[in-house]
Formats: structure tokens, sequence, C-alpha cells
């Protein structure tokens, strides 16, 4: 027990006793010593000290020094700062006494009934879907009174906000977005999952450039039956009314009627809202709105933002078909129709049911052309000829040398092949063959190098022309040698 005179403090640190944020063994000893050093101090100054050393947070102690001790842990999560308000309620960034990890916390608003049974089946469902783009609904529960849900928390900002400090998206970034949010859709579709208030603020764009599906499981437990409903009758319409900007015709004139083809349309809303920096219908009342989800066609998107190719425009309008069944099938041919606008963007080449991961496209391999196919080595057409007469002849080893009179004669057909070679040539010397039958025997050594035309100069035959004339001289040469020997 604590012994140091308190003072001023007194009440701020009964007011932390009562909170649980710090272990009483603890706070009596952190208390102790700075009371100590500094007797007499007033509670925001014991505030501020508890934040430096890290035992408390900024959050915490604001919410204690106004006299709020209670709903600071919530069954296995100690809420540690505010992150915003939405619709159903506040969500709190919390930390876990599990496993230590971050969490995103949303604290329901208070009602007399508690269906835990159908929120424990929606957990276990989403521990079925594992995806990078899909962030999992992972703990429900009631502490104090207090009703929560939990997620893992992710880093980044909402794609509205990235959007409303750009204008607007490029076509490719958009469809790139578009393609991933497609791709953890489907996954959590064959599941049977389906989000139900997809939206740009329910969209976080992580620090790698990724896209982060947020509040999935809220959309299932607001289609459950009435009897059996897990959120209040408010809850439900706040929730309707805040996604109104994004929300499928159908789902309007009925808001359990949240399917996964209704997610499809919610995805075009946020493309549209990407691409041109401004909702579908983005004036008039909530009754306004509604009317013109269910009957109205927005502003054309082409006039709104040109730069948008005309492929990625008919995807979004058919995205926002007012029927169901104008649609696109599921959600994996949504991101089909995407990659190839996404490809600027550096897409991944993932295909659904994969993990993504931003590979690279891979390098455009040039085509041939159907006229040019891809060349082979050059080999003169005395040599294939030779080849195929006698196949022995090509790993055989280097022939002795043939008499005198035949080179010349050897070399004067050498002089008549180069010739051939010359494109101002118009007489092709007919070259010599060799009977089929005829048995290998000694063959003549190549000559050491290659027969120059004396007649004509400033010839530049290169090093395939050489190679070519040394295949043509071997040849001959055996040939006159198997002559000869006849």
């Amino acid at each position: 027990m604590l012994q140091t005179d308190l003072g001023a403090c007194e009440w701020f640190v009964w007011d932390l006793r009562r909170s649980n944020l710090i272990d009483r063994g603890q706070l009596d000893q952190v208390v102790g010593e700075f009371l100590n050093k500094n007797p007499g101090a007033e509670p925001p100054a014991l505030a501020d000290y508890l934040v430096s050393q890290g035992i408390l947070t900024a959050f915490q102690t604001e919410r204690l020094l106004q006299g709020k001790t209670q709903n600071f842990v919530l069954g296995p999560f100690t809420l540690m700062d505010a992150l915003g308000v939405g619709s159903m309620g506040t969500v709190y960034k919390a930390s876990s006494k599990t496993d230590g990890k971050w969490y995103a916390v949303k604290v329901l608003p208070r009602r007399s009934m508690w269906n835990v049974r159908i929120a424990r089946r929606k957990v276990r469902a989403f521990e079925q879907c594992q995806h990078p783009s899909v962030v999992p609904f992972v703990d429900v529960g009631t502490s104090g009174g207090m009703h929560y849900l939990a997620w893992p928390f992710v880093e980044g900002e909402s794609l509205e906000k990235v959007v409303q400090a750009k204008g607007k998206l490029s076509p490719e970034q958009a469809a790139l977005y578009g393609m991933q949010t497609a791709e953890g859709l489907y996954q959590c579709h064959q599941q049977e999952l389906f989000h139900g208030l997809l939206k740009p603020s329910n969209l976080m764009v992580s620090p790698d450039g990724h896209i982060k599906i947020l509040d999935f499981g809220i959309g299932c437990l607001l289609a459950e039956t009435e009897g059996e409903s897990l959120v209040d009758t408010m809850s439900t319409a706040n929730s309707v009314n805040s996604g109104l900007d994004c929300a499928s015709p159908e789902s309007i004139m009925d808001p359990t009627n949240l399917t996964p083809i209704g997610d499809q349309y919610s995805l075009g809303c946020s493309l549209y809202f990407c691409l041109t920096g401004r909702y579908p219908f983005p004036d008039g009342t909530a009754v306004e709105k509604m009317m013109c989800h269910q009957h109205k066609q927005p502003d054309s998107l082409k006039d709104l933002a040109p730069e948008t190719p005309d492929g990625l425009v008919e995807v979004v309008e058919r995205l926002m078909k007012k029927r169901p069944e104008d649609r696109y099938a599921n959600c994996g041919e949504v991101m089909e129709a995407l990659r190839p606008f996404a490809a600027g963007a550096g897409a991944n080449q993932a295909r659904p049911g994969q993990r993504m991961g931003r590979i690279p496209l891979p390098p455009r391999q040039p085509a041939t052309a159907p006229g040019n196919p891809t060349p082979l080595p050059p080999v003169s057409p005395s040599a294939q000829g030779t080849q195929k007469a006698n196949p022995a002849s090509a790993s055989a080893p280097a022939p002795t040398a043939p008499p005198r009179a035949p080179a010349t004669r050897t070399i004067g057909s050498a002089q008549d092949a180069l010739r051939q070679l010359r494109p101002q040539s118009a007489r092709p010397t007919p070259p010599e063959t060799a009977p089929a039958n005829s048995a290998p025997a000694a063959q003549p050594t190549a000559p050491t190098q290659a027969p120059t035309d004396t007649g004509r100069k400033g010839l530049n035959i290169g090093p395939v022309g050489i190679a070519l004339l040394m295949l043509v001289t071997g040849a001959l040469a055996f040939l006159a040698a198997n002559f000869i020997k006849f």
C-alpha cells in the first residue's frame, strides 16, 4: 500500500487504480518515486510523467483527468488511442494481452440484447478467409456492458483521404486499387462472405501501396434476420446512411439484402470516386441519393475524366448497373477486366485466390515477324548435301592433304563459289555431287587461308562469308578426292 502523501494527486491515483490500466504494485512504486521527487505536484504533472515513462498514453491520461475510469480494458484488449468515430461506434487502437499485437477495436452502443452465438459464428467463418487484402474479423465480446468487435490493426491512410488529397487518381492507379480490392472480395465471396458496406473510407492504402479492406464482417451481421440480429436498428440505419454514396440499389430497398453481387456495385462507385474525385451522386438529401442509385445514371465518367481509357469506363459502368444480373458473374471476372488497365501501375499478375505481391510485369519479348523466322547458322547447299550423303563426315578427324593437281581445281571451284556470294553475279556454278553409296576415304585438309579473287579488289565478305567459304572449300575438296579415287 502506498504510504506517500498523495496530496492533490490523491483522486487521480484512485482513478488510476479503478481503471485497471496499471498493475497495483507498479502503480504504487512509480507514484511514490515521482511524489518523493516532486512533493505537492498536481495531477497533470503526474500524468505527463506517466506518459513520458511509456506507462500510459496521452489518450488514456486525458480521459483519466476528465474522471473517466471505465472501459479502458475490454476482454483481452487495452484501449490505447482513439482512431475515429464511425456509424456504429468509436474505433480504438488496442493492445492485446494475449499476443501483444495491435488491434482495431470498434465499441458498439449499449443495447439490451446481444447474440454472441451469431457473432462467434462469423468470426469462425473469417478464419477460413486468408488474403493480404482482407483485414479479417477476429474477435467479438462483451465487457462491462460494452460490446466490441476487433480486427488486426493496419497502418496506412484511407483511400478516401488519398483521393481527396490528390483530387483524383490516374486510371492506372485506380485500376490497380480496384483489382486488389476485387481479388480480396473474390476470395471472401468463395467462402460465402461479403462486405456489404464497401466504400473508399473502408479501403486502407498501406505504406507499401496495397489495399486493405476494413470493416469486413459488419455487413454479415447487419444482414442477419431480425430475430437474430446482432446490431440494433439504430446502428443498422446509421451504417446504411453512412454508406449511401456507394450503396447498391437492392440494399437501399432492403438494408439486410447485402450480397456478393452488391459488393460489385459498391466497388464501381469507389472506382468512379477514384477516377473523378467525386461520388456518383454527391448532392442531395439521403432520400434523393437513394432514388438516384435506383433510377438515375451518374454524370458521364468520360466527361469528368477524359483521360480514362474507354475500356476502363466500360468496366466501371458495368459494375454500376442497376440490375444485379447485368453486372459481372463474380469478382474474379472483375479482377481480370481491370488487369490490363492496372499494368502501367505495376500490378501483380496473381490469379484469384493467390497471395498478392508487388511483382513487376515481365518484359515484353520481341515478336518474330511471320516472314522473318529466327535465322539459323548459315550452311552452304553443298555442305548440306555432303552431310546428308556422308553423316559420319561431320565428326571425322581432319583428312590428309590431297595430291597437288586436284588442289588447283579445288581453288578454282572455290573461286566460282565465292562469286556466287556476290549480289551482282548471276552465273552460279553447279556444285559437284558425290554418289550416295561412295565410301568415305582420305579427305583433303581444308586450306589454312580462304582464297581471294585477285581480279576484283575491295571485297569484304566478313566472318560469316569466310566460314561459309571454308565449308564450301572443304566439301569440294572431299568431292574431288572421291572423284580422283574412282
